[in-house]
């Protein structure tokens, strides 16, 4: 019972003692660790794409590189980073030595930057002047109406710009900031969509003024209407003692969204003959021409889906005077 208390008390000593030696020796470590710019002059920005992230070593104790090694882990972290201070930057190009002075280990006072053997570690700057300009934005989103529905208008997007802040050749190329390309299905009433902007094809350092938009649908549930007793009007150079149409009226079936209906009266349409059609086409009837007088607000192309006549067409006649009657009408051959 002795000797196995005695093993077991050495076992632990020696742990103890491996402990105590290791935990005072020195390790390395290769780490990927962020790059920062600091102090860089409000009237200045950087032009150019430097990396966001650097391979070094570092060296320190085994229980602090342990510890560090799991902080690293975390892609948000900033206690341990190369760090440029760019107070005393001047506009144009330039190279940057980077040593154990830019080197920050917040919180790992006794783990060290390890410079490399036989080269220097730098990275390439452009500096240029900065600039604020405000950028179109353009959505991508994807709306589709359920069945049903229609969207009667373009969606619209606010606000129409973002402000954005960086070097002035930068944001000279930027032509329009897109929103991400989310999509909304069987949408069955007017919404307003917060949807986030994609900033992946911005150059580096170009700081937009907000990353949120929010997209206004216009949905109205599909229906029909119909307009009676709606004049044709016959147009052109003819002589109009001479010429008539048949039927003189026609009935308007219109197909759109509801509210859009609501707001058309028959004051707001007109058919249109053009005379020289019936020669030009060289046909005995013709449909004639919708024309629809809307408010300017109103997308015809989206919230208008179809309009029928009824009946389709007119015919032309031709009036013919009797000396004993009134006048009749025959129909005209073209």
């Amino acid at each position: 019972m002795g000797n196995i208390i005695l093993k077991i008390t050495a076992l632990i000593f020696g742990i103890s003692l491996w402990f105590l030696v290791i935990s005072q020796k020195d390790f390395q470590l290769s780490a990927e660790i962020p790059l920062n710019f600091v102090k860089l002059p409000e009237t200045m920005a950087i032009a150019s794409k430097p990396p966001h992230t650097l391979h070094i070593t570092v060296e320190g104790k085994s229980w602090d590189l342990i510890r560090l090694r799991q902080l690293l882990q975390d892609s948000k972290q900033n206690a341990i980073a190369m760090v440029v201070d760019m107070q005393q930057a001047e506009l144009g190009s330039t190279r940057i030595h980077l040593d154990g002075k830019n080197f920050v280990s917040a919180g790992f006072p006794d783990i060290r930057f390890v410079e490399p053997e036989n080269q220097l570690l730098f990275v390439d700057l452009d500096i240029d002047t900065r600039i604020t300009r405000n950028v179109p934005i353009k959505s991508v989103a994807t709306f589709r109406a359920a069945q049903g529905y229609l969207i009667a208008d373009e969606p619209k997007v606010s606000p129409e710009e973002v402000v954005v802040s960086g070097a002035r050749n930068a944001l000279t190329r930027i032509i329009d900031i897109p929103t991400d390309s989310s999509f909304y299905d069987t949408l069955q009433a007017s919404q307003k969509f917060t949807v986030p902007l994609d900033f992946s094809t911005l150059p580096a350092f170009v700081k937009p003024s907000d990353s949120l938009v929010t997209i206004a649908v216009d949905i109205q549930k599909m229906g029909s209407r119909t307009y009676d007793s709606i004049p044709v009007s016959l147009i052109g150079f003819f002589d109009k003692d001479s010429f008539a149409l048949e039927p003189k009226t026609l009935s308007v079936e219109i197909t759109g969204g509801e509210k859009v209906l609501d707001s058309i009266s028959q004051h707001n349409i007109e058919l249109l003959m053009e005379f020289n059609r019936f020669a030009i086409e060289d046909a005995d009837s013709l449909s004639p021409t919708v024309k629809l007088s809307l408010p300017a607000h109103i997308n015809r192309e989206m919230s208008i889906k179809a309009i029928q006549l009824k009946p389709e067409k007119v015919t032309l006649l031709k009036k013919t005077v009797k000396p004993t009657t009134a006048d009749s009408l025959e129909e005209v051959a073209p």
